[in-house]
């Protein structure tokens, strides 16, 4: 049996020879029993390529590599196989890591085939992400550049807080990236200009944010000087004006002129840096594109770029920086004609010392696939491209006209099959769950295994299995198609406690919308709750609105409908019913001390015992820890240890050693439900407790 065959035997009876055997492919070496075959990060199938970070939207995003046209549990009309991808970060550049979270996608048998260009279709692109919470922000001052990670695995989900476990199939990769600097405050700026104290009147100020300066005109001469003093050339820091002046769309001999005097005057030779613009394309050496797929998720083309050099992207974090900008380009159809599908940017700046491997971004935007409505029959793998170019947009007529700092690749995606967008009203998705992953007709919970439409991660992060609540903001999206928009027609979310024979109250919360670049708050009639709808073209994510929940609605099941109406108001159509159960309720979180009061005397070497309770109608997990964290002191040891088990009543103990400094230390209970809050992967009603003692004081 050659190889490849018996690795696709190995995959197809994966989930019984693990039930079986545990280890039995060799990536558990704690579990302290020997392999039968040893298959632990085998990239033959699958390969993350890149991970990168999208600071204007805090999300993470990884890409993946689908090699082979067999391996993957069936063809494009059945469920096919799980390609898990588990997120992490570090502050500290690897020492310890932050769980960010779990997505996934879902890979395909797909036969092997040439492209209209005679070009294999293997591999097959993806993009997965996910959204990073409460990132660790700093002033623009003090640049935070973590570590992300990201670890695929085919079939199994990588485990919960474990940055090391090794996949069987998959495998880990580590990339740098950059963090949106948090706003200055008046603090900031009392902290730059050393007032030690302020009058008391003032001190109310000290919270509040500044205005953003105006950004700067660029500056030739100074341009020049740091160029000089950074070793980056003219043809680099000169580079927007020279691309203004040469473009073919607007020459003027009369502004030539004026871009070589202005260049005169800055002593810098016009003729060799426009020479040296013009001498080459393509120029890798500052940013180039690396990856490039289809998040089918968010239905977005994802392109990688990473930046290369610490300098020559015109100032530091504290300035304005620079942009890169990528066009996409799809063939949909494999017709060898490319369609442009829009362009994109972000902002970089100067790092200096750059991370060893660069910083990785990433920039997307709409893939548009419900204009490609298809079946699963014929599977449908599409040819994109991506063009990256520093400073200046590229083309948009000519998908290869090259930039001159900047580069171009090409992928190919699976166009996953859809349903054709409806006509009618429609409510796809409720709490960020589809509606067919939710029991809309009774409990109004999740269904066991339901995951958020954007990102493939599960409901219940802890158990998949359970079914799970809805709390805060639940938000409502569809696919809208561009006629409802042309026609003026507009709509409403309504809203009653389940059973009611109500009308139902209209939805009138402020709700948002982008366009892929700029967010819109949108605003519903305060009577009606009515909204017209917005062209697809602005509205990516299909958002129609959000329903706040906090101090409206008591934990209950309730139904939500949408109405649509003509120009003038006239009900057209509506939706069913949806039940969905809303619980806004914190867990319960209690711990104590029974060695003693809190703060009691220990003596080092002593085992402080206590008890806690973590409970919820929907319990989710509790965790405990330590502090103060600088000591290294274990978490406690708990009874049950099983985390994800419901705690009525347990207890727990920590001993400590004469290695424990002599000071107070504090034993924290974090306790969190599995309500789905905010329509968001990584949010959960929360309940904390706390308590104290003193060691050898």
């Amino acid at each position: 049996m050659s190889r490849e065959a018996a690795m696709l035997e190995y995959r197809a009876q994966a989930h019984v020879l693990l039930a079986q055997q545990p280890n039995y492919f060799g990536n558990l070496p704690e579990f302290g029993v020997p392999p039968v075959v040893e298959i632990v990060g085998d990239t033959y199938f699958e390969e993350a390529t890149c991970v990168a970070f999208n600071p204007d939207t805090d999300v993470l995003e990884a890409t993946v590599e689908v090699k082979r046209s067999t391996g993957y549990g069936g063809d494009s009309c059945s469920p096919g196989s799980t390609e898990w991808v588990r997120f992490y970060i570090s502050y500290d550049d690897g020492a310890t890591w932050e769980d960010v979270g779990l997505s996934s996608f879902n890979a395909h048998d797909i036969p092997d085939s040439t492209d209209c260009a005679q070009r294999p279709d293997k591999p097959l692109t993806y993009s997965v992400a996910h959204p990073l919470a409460d990132p660790r922000r700093r002033r623009c001052t003090s640049p935070v550049l973590p570590v992300a990670r990201a670890i695929l695995s085919w079939q199994i989900m990588p485990p919960a807080g474990q940055p090391d476990w090794q996949p069987i199939w998959g495998n880990a990769l580590d990339h740098h990236v950059q963090l949106r600097p948090r706003p200055l405050f008046v603090r900031d700026f009392v902290d730059i200009i050393g007032v030690k104290k302020l009058p008391p009147e003032f001190e109310t100020l000290l919270p509040m944010p500044l205005p953003p300066p105006p950004p700067p005109v660029f500056d030739l001469a100074l341009a020049a000087e740091q160029g000089a003093h950074d070793d980056v050339p003219p043809h680099r820091f000169a580079a927007p004006l020279i691309a203004e002046a040469s473009s073919p769309k607007a020459l003027s001999q009369s502004h030539i002129l004026g871009k070589m005097t202005q260049f005169e005057k800055a002593k810098v030779d016009w003729s060799k840096a426009v020479t040296a613009y013009f001498d080459n394309n393509g120029d890798t050496t500052y940013e180039g594109l690396d990856c490039l797929g289809l998040d089918s998720n968010r239905d977005l083309l994802v392109a990688t770029f990473s930046v290369r050099q610490p300098i020559g992207f015109s100032s530091f974090l504290c300035g304005p920086g620079s942009t890169e900008y990528v066009a996409f380009w799809v063939d949909y159809d494999n017709t060898c004609q490319w369609t442009y599908a829009g362009t994109t940017h972000v902002g970089v700046y100067n790092f200096n010392p750059l991370p060893r491997d660069g910083l990785h971004y990433w920039v997307a935007v709409p893939a548009r696939l419900a204009e490609h409505f298809h079946g699963c029959q014929e599977p449908k793998v599409a040819r994109v491209r991506a063009v990256l170019s520093w400073s200046s947009p590229p083309s948009t007529t000519d998908p290869y006209q090259m930039p001159r700092w900047g580069n171009a690749i090409e992928a190919h995606v699976e166009v996953v099959a859809r349903r054709p967008v409806s006509q009618g009203p429609e409510i796809d998705i409720i709490g960020g769950i589809p509606i067919g992953q939710i029991d809309t007709a009774a409990s109004g919970m999740t269904w066991p295994g339901a995951q958020f439409a954007q990102w493939g991660s599960p409901a219940d992060p802890w158990l998949p299995l359970r079914q799970c609540p809805f709390g805060g903001n639940i938000m409502v999206n569809a696919d809208v198609p561009e006629s409802h928009h042309l026609a003026g027609r507009r709509y409403r979310l309504l809203w009653r406690p389940a059973g009611s024979a109500l009308v139902g109250n209209p939805v009138t919360d402020q709700f948002v919308t982008s366009d892929g670049l700029t967010v819109t708050t949108r605003t519903p009639d305060p009577v009606t709750g009515l909204v017209p709808y917005l062209a697809p073209s602005q509205n990516v994510f299909n958002v129609l609105g959000s329903w706040r929940t906090r101090n409206v609605a008591v934990d209950s099941r309730y139904e939500i409908r949408l109405e649509m109406t003509d120009a003038g108001g006239t009900p057209i159509g509506s939706t069913a019913w949806f039940t969905v159960l809303v619980d806004n309720t914190a867990p319960h979180a209690d711990i104590a001390l029974t060695t003693g009061t809190p703060c009691n005397k220990a003596t080092p070497g002593d085992v402080v015992t206590g008890t806690f309770e973590a409970t919820d109608v929907h319990f989710g997990a509790f965790s405990m820890n330590t502090l103060p964290a600088s000591l290294s002191p274990p978490a406690p040891d708990t009874t049950p240890s099983v985390t994800t088990t419901q705690v009525p009543s347990g207890t727990w103990e920590l001993p400590t050693d004469g290695g424990w400094a002599q000071c107070g230390y504090v034993v924290q209970l974090h306790v969190w439900d599995r309500t789905i809050v905010d329509s968001m992967p990584i949010l959960h009603n929360y309940g904390y407790d706390d308590v104290g003692f003193c060691l050898g004081l």
